[in-house]
């Protein structure tokens, strides 16, 4: 049976957490909402950044710092390799237990850009939705105030967090679709050129 919606926010309140922190110091919504996306993907990997960022939450240069590899890393991923400079990311790298790095965004950047849209477009729709959290704490405080009354009757959950939570569906093109493996002899040096003249001519 699928999560409700009040399962996804309840089970994504670090995240939420760090969504927030990120907000109150000065990242905008958008690029706020991608930068918990990539924590998410990462997540799917194995590597757990949400729990170490959320303990320094409170560090301000941290949190500074932190913004600004957010930044680069970003950058890294909406450009093209050649337009690219290396800026190390020290404190993600540490924070990850030196499993990743700048370069592993920029090997990765095209499994990772459509990772990112499947997070926001699917879980995302709750985990960033500000009127639904505002639903989820209200209801929580009026749990709190039941049992602080030792009230029998527990207070309904609202029908807009009740609701099932549904996955988003990916469409893909019929291009999107296709997938090739290739495999190279070792040693023998092959030129960009000429794979893309072997596809196109």
């Amino acid at each position: 049976m699928a999560p409700t919606v009040k399962d996804v926010l309840t089970f994504h309140k670090i995240d939420r957490t760090v969504y927030e922190k990120f907000i109150a110091h000065g990242m905008g919504h958008d690029k706020a909402r991608k930068a918990v996306a990539l924590f998410l993907w990462l997540e799917q990997l194995g590597i757990d950044m949400t729990t170490p960022i959320h303990n320094i939450i409170n560090n301000i240069t941290k949190i500074s710092t932190l913004i600004t590899e957010i930044d680069a890393v970003l950058r890294c991923l909406q450009q093209n390799d050649h337009e690219y400079s290396y800026y190390e990311i020290p404190l993600i790298t540490s924070l990850a237990k030196n499993s990743i790095d700048i370069h592993f965004f920029n090997l990765h950047k095209d499994s990772i850009v459509r990772g990112l849209v499947f997070i926001i477009d699917g879980i995302g729709r709750h985990v960033f939705d500000a009127y639904e959290y505002a639903l989820l704490r209200s209801y929580e405080s009026e749990v709190a105030a039941a049992a602080r009354r030792s009230t029998a009757v527990r207070p309904q959950v609202p029908p807009a967090l009740a609701k099932l939570c549904t996955p988003a569906v990916c469409v893909l093109s019929s291009e999107q679709k296709r997938s090739m493996y290739i495999t190279m002899r070792r040693g023998v040096l092959i030129e960009s050129d000429e794979i893309i003249q072997q596809f196109t001519a």
